[in-house]
Protein backbone atom coordinates (compact mmCIF):
# COMPACT_ATOMS: atom_id res chain seq x y z
CA UNK A 1 0.00 0.00 0.00
CA UNK A 2 1.30 3.50 -0.78
CA UNK A 3 0.30 6.42 1.46
CA UNK A 4 -0.07 9.60 -0.07
CA UNK A 5 -0.35 12.76 1.63
CA UNK A 6 -1.81 15.23 -0.13
CA UNK A 7 -1.05 18.92 1.37
CA UNK A 8 -2.35 22.21 0.61
CA UNK A 9 0.32 25.01 -0.06
CA UNK A 10 -2.22 27.96 0.88
CA UNK A 11 -3.15 29.29 4.72
CA UNK A 12 -5.64 31.63 3.06
CA UNK A 13 -9.10 31.37 5.08
CA UNK A 14 -11.67 30.21 2.04
CA UNK A 15 -8.45 28.88 -0.38
CA UNK A 16 -9.40 27.16 -3.23
CA UNK A 17 -7.02 24.92 -2.80
CA UNK A 18 -8.62 22.57 0.27
CA UNK A 19 -11.39 21.89 -3.03
CA UNK A 20 -8.52 21.00 -4.75
CA UNK A 21 -6.67 18.42 -2.26
CA UNK A 22 -9.83 16.82 -1.44
CA UNK A 23 -10.67 16.04 -5.29
CA UNK A 24 -7.07 15.04 -5.87
CA UNK A 25 -7.59 12.90 -2.87
CA UNK A 26 -10.84 11.25 -3.88
CA UNK A 27 -8.95 10.58 -7.54
CA UNK A 28 -5.81 8.77 -5.80
CA UNK A 29 -8.18 7.25 -3.46
CA UNK A 30 -9.94 4.84 -6.39
CA UNK A 31 -6.54 3.64 -7.31
CA UNK A 32 -6.08 -0.08 -5.71
CA UNK A 33 -3.10 -0.13 -3.44
CA UNK A 34 -2.77 3.57 -2.85
CA UNK A 35 -4.51 5.98 0.15
CA UNK A 36 -4.58 9.27 -0.05
CA UNK A 37 -5.13 11.85 2.98
CA UNK A 38 -4.73 15.57 2.61
CA UNK A 39 -3.39 17.26 5.22
CA UNK A 40 -4.02 21.33 5.55
CA UNK A 41 -1.01 23.29 5.99
CA UNK A 42 -3.05 25.84 8.10
CA UNK A 43 -3.69 23.30 10.32
CA UNK A 44 -0.15 23.35 11.68
CA UNK A 45 -0.49 26.89 12.52
CA UNK A 46 3.33 27.30 11.71
CA UNK A 47 5.41 30.36 12.55
CA UNK A 48 7.65 31.75 10.42
CA UNK A 49 11.22 30.28 10.68
CA UNK A 50 13.45 31.29 12.65
CA UNK A 51 15.05 28.10 13.96
CA UNK A 52 18.86 28.54 15.19
CA UNK A 53 20.04 25.78 12.92
CA UNK A 54 18.55 24.79 9.35
CA UNK A 55 16.84 21.17 9.64
CA UNK A 56 19.22 19.42 8.13
CA UNK A 57 21.69 20.29 11.26
CA UNK A 58 19.21 19.39 13.21
CA UNK A 59 15.01 18.91 13.50
CA UNK A 60 13.38 22.06 14.00
CA UNK A 61 12.42 22.53 17.76
CA UNK A 62 9.45 24.54 17.51
CA UNK A 63 5.96 22.36 19.12
CA UNK A 64 4.23 23.43 15.80
CA UNK A 65 7.62 22.47 13.20
CA UNK A 66 7.79 19.17 15.31
CA UNK A 67 3.96 18.36 14.57
CA UNK A 68 4.40 19.19 11.05
CA UNK A 69 7.35 16.55 10.36
CA UNK A 70 5.50 14.27 12.47
CA UNK A 71 2.82 14.12 10.27
CA UNK A 72 5.05 13.90 7.15
CA UNK A 73 6.95 11.19 8.35
CA UNK A 74 4.13 8.63 8.94
CA UNK A 75 3.79 8.80 4.40
CA UNK A 76 5.55 7.04 1.59
CA UNK A 77 4.83 9.78 -1.04
CA UNK A 78 3.52 13.51 -1.35
CA UNK A 79 1.25 15.86 -3.32
CA UNK A 80 1.80 19.15 -2.97
CA UNK A 81 -1.03 21.08 -4.00
CA UNK A 82 -0.11 25.12 -4.66
CA UNK A 83 -1.62 27.95 -6.05
CA UNK A 84 0.51 30.51 -7.88
CA UNK A 85 1.25 34.13 -5.52
CA UNK A 86 3.49 36.65 -7.56
CA UNK A 87 4.49 33.83 -9.98
CA UNK A 88 5.79 31.62 -7.56
CA UNK A 89 4.87 29.63 -4.72
CA UNK A 90 2.97 30.67 -1.38
CA UNK A 91 5.04 31.81 1.61
CA UNK A 92 3.59 29.92 3.97
CA UNK A 93 4.11 26.88 1.79
CA UNK A 94 8.00 27.84 1.30
CA UNK A 95 7.86 28.52 5.26
CA UNK A 96 6.53 25.23 6.05
CA UNK A 97 9.21 23.36 3.54
CA UNK A 98 12.00 25.23 5.15
CA UNK A 99 10.76 23.33 8.56
CA UNK A 100 10.94 19.96 7.01
CA UNK A 101 13.68 17.75 8.24
CA UNK A 102 15.36 16.47 4.96
CA UNK A 103 15.39 13.14 6.14
CA UNK A 104 11.49 13.24 6.22
CA UNK A 105 11.52 13.77 2.72
CA UNK A 106 14.48 11.44 1.63
CA UNK A 107 13.99 9.21 -1.05
CA UNK A 108 10.11 9.72 -1.47
CA UNK A 109 7.75 10.29 -4.23
CA UNK A 110 6.42 13.85 -4.91
CA UNK A 111 4.11 15.19 -7.06
CA UNK A 112 2.81 18.47 -7.96
CA UNK A 113 -0.34 20.12 -8.58
CA UNK A 114 -0.73 23.69 -9.06
CA UNK A 115 -3.73 25.94 -10.13
CA UNK A 116 -3.53 30.05 -11.31
CA UNK A 117 -4.27 31.93 -13.78
CA UNK A 118 -1.25 30.22 -15.66
CA UNK A 119 -2.20 26.36 -14.73
CA UNK A 120 0.48 27.01 -12.17
CA UNK A 121 3.07 26.19 -14.56
CA UNK A 122 5.22 28.69 -12.49
CA UNK A 123 4.59 27.47 -8.88
CA UNK A 124 5.24 23.90 -9.87
CA UNK A 125 8.62 25.03 -11.54
CA UNK A 126 10.05 26.78 -8.00
CA UNK A 127 8.61 23.57 -5.93
CA UNK A 128 10.66 21.43 -8.31
CA UNK A 129 14.12 23.63 -7.62
CA UNK A 130 13.29 23.74 -3.99
CA UNK A 131 12.09 20.00 -3.53
CA UNK A 132 15.43 18.69 -5.34
CA UNK A 133 17.25 19.76 -1.81
CA UNK A 134 15.69 16.72 -0.21
CA UNK A 135 17.13 14.34 -2.24
CA UNK A 136 13.29 13.29 -3.42
CA UNK A 137 11.97 11.43 -6.31
CA UNK A 138 9.83 14.39 -7.88
CA UNK A 139 7.76 12.98 -10.88
CA UNK A 140 7.00 14.18 -14.18
CA UNK A 141 3.38 13.93 -14.87
CA UNK A 142 1.71 16.70 -13.29
CA UNK A 143 -1.45 18.42 -12.88
CA UNK A 144 -2.19 21.79 -13.98
CA UNK A 145 -5.63 23.69 -13.48
CA UNK A 146 -6.51 27.29 -15.15
CA UNK A 147 -8.33 29.62 -12.77
CA UNK A 148 -10.52 31.00 -15.80
CA UNK A 149 -11.25 27.34 -17.03
CA UNK A 150 -11.34 25.00 -13.92
CA UNK A 151 -13.15 27.56 -11.61
CA UNK A 152 -16.28 28.30 -13.13
CA UNK A 153 -17.75 31.04 -10.94
CA UNK A 154 -15.55 30.75 -8.26
CA UNK A 155 -16.55 27.26 -7.40
CA UNK A 156 -14.30 24.33 -8.14
CA UNK A 157 -14.85 22.56 -11.56
CA UNK A 158 -12.06 21.06 -13.24
CA UNK A 159 -12.32 19.68 -16.61
CA UNK A 160 -13.15 16.18 -17.62
CA UNK A 161 -9.11 15.70 -19.53
CA UNK A 162 -7.60 16.41 -15.34
CA UNK A 163 -8.86 12.93 -14.66
CA UNK A 164 -6.39 11.51 -17.02
CA UNK A 165 -3.63 13.69 -15.86
CA UNK A 166 -4.29 12.56 -11.91
CA UNK A 167 -4.24 9.25 -13.31
CA UNK A 168 -0.99 9.53 -15.04
CA UNK A 169 0.50 11.46 -11.36
CA UNK A 170 -0.35 8.33 -9.70
CA UNK A 171 0.72 5.88 -12.05
CA UNK A 172 3.94 7.29 -11.42
CA UNK A 173 3.81 8.16 -7.50
CA UNK A 174 3.46 4.76 -7.21
CA UNK A 175 6.51 3.45 -9.48
CA UNK A 176 9.03 6.22 -7.93
CA UNK A 177 7.88 4.93 -4.70
CA UNK A 178 8.65 1.53 -5.28
CA UNK A 179 12.00 1.97 -6.80
CA UNK A 180 12.56 4.43 -3.83
CA UNK A 181 11.50 2.17 -1.11
CA UNK A 182 14.63 0.41 -1.09
CA UNK A 183 16.75 3.40 -0.51
CA UNK A 184 14.58 4.12 2.66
Amino acid sequence: MTTIAVITGSVRPGRAGSAVARWIAEKVNEVDGVDARVLELADFDLPVFAEEVPPMMAPAKDPAAVAWNKALAGFDAYIFVTPEYNHSVPGALKNAIDFITPSVLANRAIGLVGYSYSAGHRPIEHLRAILVNFTTGVVGPQVNLHLATDFAGGVFAPAAFHDGEVAALVKALVAQDGALAALR
